[in-house]
């Protein structure tokens, strides 16, 4: 199974001008060459195995389709190699990298804004999935494009488990849901959990997931930082009802004995586990109308029907580093992996999600069988209501203090507000300082 880019790689902002802040000035220009020569450019990914050799296949038919350019991929690149890279001058032209490193590491100067390139051109960003592109901005520019996404909007449920407990269907809403995760948890005679319906925090505390089902968000889009807004508190209020209910050493000790992901143990295929957060790349052996995992929306608040179909989406970012030789060749092959065709060849040999709003439409990819699990996930992401965190310099330690607060809370340490009011004491400052 393959695991989504939602936890951040933590590499702090420190870290990152330390690397960098020394060999990295104002953007290069690209190195002019005439129309008759070849330029090389230096394509680097994080991938191995068959991720690489996908990139490594269109990579071979773009330079077979042209001679303006050669492309030379150099995949197993993880952040800090690509950061070693660029901090020691030796820059590449073009990096896939996660995307919240977008944010701190144009701080240091080491990813050129595109703004310009975008403008020159005839490319229409608004092709873009808005949710993947608003992910790539910093500042509210373009610094990357994202090459493919990941989406949370699914509920994920064990067929036989809601079938054992009389239920026909999936909750709509989430008061339905913490009613099914009522009736869909059992325990033994001595009251230990032997089956549970929902745990909020599982596999992970997701501080962006939860906040995006009701409808929150984390900045007011001019530096103002609004994590302790209702529909953020709201999000966390609900996850602790299950903590409320179950117990936080009923939870523990049950989770403390359960199965590993995507083994035979694993909670949700053996039903000791009957609901989860669903991710478009997780279980696709085991969806279907013969698996033993149903798929339906994941539930919105019942206040809020507006919030159908909302989600959250976690992309995969391309950048041109501002020490690149040749940003102008390397802006042409970023507009080629961001061509339908390739598009819809990266999703169906990766299993994932295009990121050109055409492409969810096209017949290629809805009608291939080997993407059949994931035709809902292509349905969902044209919807309006996907969301995503904010890239920012200050992106990471965001992100850990809402962890850490909102840890406290869904266990009961603390309320869910003041748990917010904290984060928000602990980084407006960062955010005031970042304007300046």
């Amino acid at each position: 199974m393959q695991r989504n880019m939602t936890k951040p790689f933590k590499l702090g902002r420190a870290a990152s001008a330390l690397l960098l802040a020394s060999a990295l000035g104002v953007s290069a220009c690209s190195d002019a060459t005439s129309s008759k020569e070849t330029v090389e450019i230096q394509f680097w990914n994080p991938f191995t195995g068959d991720t690489a050799a996908v990139v490594d296949d269109i990579v071979e038919k773009y330079n077979a389709s042209q001679t303006n350019i050669s492309v030379k991929s150099l995949s197993n690149q993880d952040p800090q190699k690509q950061l070693t890279a660029i901090s020691g001058g030796n820059a590449p032209d073009l990096v896939i990298t996660y995307w919240n490193n977008v944010g701190p590491w144009s701080e240091a100067g080491a990813v050129q804004n595109l703004e310009a390139l975008v403008q020159s051109s005839d490319f229409d960003a608004s092709r873009i999935i808005p949710a993947a592109l608003d992910r790539m901005k910093v500042d509210g520019e373009i610094h990357g494009f994202p090459i493919s996404m990941s989406m949370a909007n699914k509920l994920f449920y064990n067929k036989k488990a809601f079938a054992d407990a009389g239920l026909a269907a999936a909750p709509e809403t989430l008061e339905q849901m913490f009613e099914y995760a009522k009736r869909l948890t059992k325990k033994d005679d001595a009251g230990n959990i032997t089956q549970i319906g929902f745990i909020p925090d599982y596999p992970w505390i997701d501080n962006v997931f939860w906040p995006i089902i009701f409808g929150g968000s984390w900045d007011d889009g001019n530096g103002k930082l609004t994590a302790n807004q209702k529909a953020n508190v709201d999000s966390i209020a609900y996850q602790a009802l299950y903590y409320q209910e179950f117990g936080v050493d009923g939870i523990n000790k049950f989770k403390s004995g359960m199965g590993q992901m995507n083994t035979p143990q694993d909670p949700i295929i053996t039903g000791d586990l009957a609901m989860m957060i669903g991710w478009e790349n997780w279980y696709n052996d085991k969806r279907g109308e013969n698996g033993e995992i149903g798929v339906a929306p994941f539930p919105y608040p019942e206040a809020r029907p507006e919030l159908k179909q909302s989600g959250m989406v976690s992309p995969v970012a391309m950048f041109i580093p501002a020490k690149s030789k040749h940003q102008e060749e390397a802006w042409e092959f970023m507009q080629y992996l961001l061509s339908e065709e390739v598009q819809i060849e990266y999703a169906i040999r990766n299993k994932t999600i295009p990121v050109l709003l055409g492409a969810l439409d096209n017949p290629e990819l809805t009608e291939n069988e080997s993407t059949a699990s994931l035709k809902e996930f292509f349905e969902s992401a044209k919807s309006p209501n996907l969301n995503g965190f904010p890239n920012s310099i200050y992106i990471n330690e965001y992100l850990q203090a809402l962890n850490e607060e909102t840890e406290k809370a869904i266990k009961g340490q603390i309320s869910a507000q003041e748990a917010m009011d904290a984060v928000v004491a602990k980084m407006q400052p960062k955010a005031d300082a970042a304007k300046k």
